[in-house]
């Protein structure tokens, strides 16, 4: 094989990409990252320099500096200049020097050193490796990449590469945003996700959307709920399952049975029009569209209120305060939309928004630009459907010659039998890429270290945008310092060895995020002219004054109510009463964050807990049970059972048990293995109708004790309080 390109990329390695990068000083201060004589903790401090790039934990658009010090990153702040995060950032971005020099990541090409998924590995040299990948890959006769939803430049070149060998493509994602994405197409006519512009409004009903704690844009919402609440005080309505970050920062919170978010929607939409609060010449079409008056009158508040769970009278206070204090704004999230029917929840939702008149106004909902085709939004997922037909595929032997698996981990959360790790069994050639050991990783015959964000050149388009046209650089900050290598260089490197000289149209990915810039700017032709523009845009970390096309609301919505099913469950309520709802967390999210001990270490904020899974329960549930806070239970369900220890909640429903994702993992570094359980591996295969998505909260459980406890790892719990009058304050007296 031709090995030219083999060195470029030990050279991109090496140096960061070989080419200047740029830091957050003026524009002429630049910094090329330098060779020490001593590793940089060991030689005299030097000059802090600080270099925009992209949020190494986020994937919908927010960018950070970067704080380094002879070459070695040090500390991340938030980005001031930029219009997504605004200088603000989440406590994962904060977490992304730990991962970065974390000392379990992979650090070198490795092949099992004895069975596959035995967890024993031999190091090999990138030279090997390269030599193993093109001769499976050249000669394959199918191969398939699967990949988590990379944006921009990544995205394009893994999916030209993918084309140039005849391949398929598949995302992977465990928490889905299909079924919401679905819903916006419906409603509102557009297939990107539009602005909420909470920070004008006067009122926000979000349901089961935990906007400030891990839904969406989490980052920019939340400051736009900080300034919706300081500026016109504006009121908040959670209305959801379980309690979430959000509902506990709201005005009111309202609980509503799993999966009648939608007719819940539709009977706020029926107070509105029955009562006229709103003028019929804002909703005559829109409810017309959808089945007419008479389908929202099978939602009057006395017809489903049981259905629902929520009264009458409050569903009236609802809507007229919905109404009253316009401009205001409704979207749902989270276990809403995670039901067998979700998109006509998440319809319903947003149809509120068009009985008010709400679209196209401050404090509505606003229309975003479509990414720019150079530099794409987060590509979507693949649906659960389609992950259950190939794993099913897989099991009957209709296999590729090779699975490229990078960033995504299907082996941990995809749920039901066969599993996706044994399906994978009989796929002649493997291989994992990734930062991190991980389920599906460790079930490779060749597992390559992937860079670190801050150690790679990418870019993003914000997603979703405040209302405008948001494009994000990622430039590397320091040298790696394991020998690890960027996914897209990979290929680019790959690409020629397998197909010839220009194959694909960039010799590496330095050279593809440029390329893309220049587009954006229409400067392809330019040539060293850009230099200049080029090292602005890094220096500020984007652009985002260029004009783009807005996307335009459908003047109708193409959904029919009378369509709307409730929901389905897996198991009976009689062999299994408890509503099972997983969530995600704000420090490790779906899971992908869990190898690091800071993030497992940060409380959940509602309890507390750490680095373990539990289970909460309601105070009279609990007392049924006979269990407490700290003692262990078993969660029985159709398809597996998990021991978890007991937190109780006096703010968790009677008939629901939550449990925490992203735990319970036989393979990775020593913080993040064999912690806590993996719930997704007793959920239910069941999907929503319209999507495909999984309902990854309509399984039922049966919950009981084991006659076990623990010592639950919380930041603070007391079961007594502190001051008690009985038992006045100790006083101390000082010298």
């Amino acid at each position: 094989m031709h090995l030219g390109r083999r060195k470029f990329l030990a050279g991109v390695a090496g140096t960061a990409g070989g080419v200047v990068i740029v830091g957050c000083a003026a524009p002429e201060r630049e910094s090329r990252v330098q060779s020490f004589v001593l590793a940089p903790e060991h030689s005299l401090p030097g000059d802090s320099v600080w270099f925009a790039t992209a949020d190494a934990h986020s994937n919908v658009g927010n960018s950070v500096v970067v704080r380094t010090v002879d070459g070695r990153a040090k500390k991340v702040e938030g980005n001031p200049a930029f219009p997504i995060n605004q200088g603000k950032t989440d406590v994962r971005a904060q977490a992304a020097v730990q991962s970065l020099y974390h000392p379990d990541r992979i650090k070198t090409p490795m092949i099992p050193a004895g069975k596959r998924g035995d967890g024993r590995y031999e190091e090999i040299i990138w030279e090997r490796a390269l030599d193993m990948l093109g001769a499976a890959i050249g000669p394959a006769g199918s191969f398939h990449l699967v990949t988590s939803r990379l944006t921009g430049t990544e995205a394009r070149v893994a999916g030209a590469f993918a084309d140039l060998v005849g391949g398929d493509h598949l995302v992977y994602e465990p928490i889905e945003n299909g079924t919401f994405q679905a819903a916006v197409k419906k409603i509102l006519g557009v297939d990107n996700t539009p602005h909420f512009d909470i920070a004008n409004a006067g009122t926000v009903l979000s349901f089961g959307a935990d906007f400030v704690g891990t839904w969406g844009s989490s980052v920019m919402y939340s400051q736009a709920y900080s300034r919706m609440r300081g500026g016109n005080r504006g009121r908040l309505t959670q209305l959801e399952t379980r309690m979430s970050m959000t509902g506990a920062s709201a005005d009111n919170w309202i609980y509503v049975k799993p999966g009648q978010e939608g007719a819940l929607a539709l009977s706020i939409a029926q107070v509105i029009v029955a009562e006229a609060l709103v003028h019929f010449d804002v909703w005559r079409d829109v409810v017309e569209a959808i089945g007419g008056v008479d389908v929202l009158n099978q939602y009057a508040p006395d017809v489903v209120a049981e259905r629902t769970g929520v009264t009458v009278t409050t569903v009236q206070e609802i809507a007229r305060e919905f109404v009253d204090r316009q401009p205001g704004v409704a979207f749902a999230g989270g276990p809403a939309l995670a039901q067998t029917n979700g998109l006509d929840n998440g319809a319903a939702v947003l149809f509120l928004n068009l009985v008010v008149g709400n679209l196209d106004k401050a404090g509505g909902v606003l229309a975003n630009p479509m990414a720019p085709a150079h530099i794409p939004a987060p590509l979507p997922e693949t649906p659960f459907a389609g992950w259950r037909s190939y794993t099913d595929d897989l099991a009957a032997g209709t296999v590729p010659d090779v699975l490229f698996v990078y960033d995504a981990d299907p082996a941990y959360g995809i749920p039901g039998n066969p599993g996706f790790a044994d399906a994978i069994a009989e796929v002649p050639f493997v291989v994992g890429m990734s930062s991190f050991m991980n389920e599906t990783v460790g079930l490779a015959d060749l597992i390559l270290p992937a860079t670190h964000p801050f150690e790679a050149w990418g870019d993003f388009t914000a997603d979703p945008g405040p209302g405008t046209q948001v494009v994000g650089f990622q430039q590397p900050v320091t040298t790696p310092w394991n020998d690890a290598r960027s996914f897209g260089d990979v290929l680019l490197t790959l690409a020629p060895e397998i197909k010839g000289e220009g194959a694909l149209p960039w010799a590496s990915m330095h050279e593809a995020v440029r390329a893309g810039a220049e587009k954006l700017f229409g400067m392809e032709e330019t040539g060293a002219a850009f230099d200049a523009s080029w090292v602005e845009l890094l220096r500020r970390g984007g652009a985002w004054e260029q004009a783009a096309d807005v996307s335009e609301f459908a003047a109708l919505p193409d959904w029919d109510a009378t369509a709307l099913a409730g929901p389905e469950f897996a198991g009976d309520a009689g062999s299994f009463n408890f509503h099972l709802i997983p969530f995600a967390t704000i420090a490790i999210g779906a899971g992908n964050e869990s190898e690091s001990p800071w993030l497992q270490s940060v409380g959940d904020p509602l309890t507390t807990v750490t680095w373990t899974s539990w289970a909460e329960l309601n105070p009279e549930t609990a007392a049924e049970l006979g269990v407490g806070t700290g003692d262990v239970v078993a969660i029985d369900a159709r398809h597996g059972t998990i021991e978890v220890p007991v937190f109780v909640s006096p703010v968790t429903p009677p008939d629901v048990v939550a449990v925490p994702i992203g735990r319970g993992r036989n393979f990775g570094g020593r913080w993040r293995r064999d912690r806590g359980e993996n719930i997704f591996s007793v959920l239910d295969p069941m999907t929503d109708t319209g999507t495909g998505s999984l309902a990854w909260a309509s399984t039922r459980a049966r919950v009981r004790s084991v006659d076990r406890k623990i010592a639950m790892p919380t930041l603070e719990r007391v079961e007594e309080p502190r001051n008690d009058v009985e038992e006045p304050v100790l006083e101390v007296e000082g010298e």
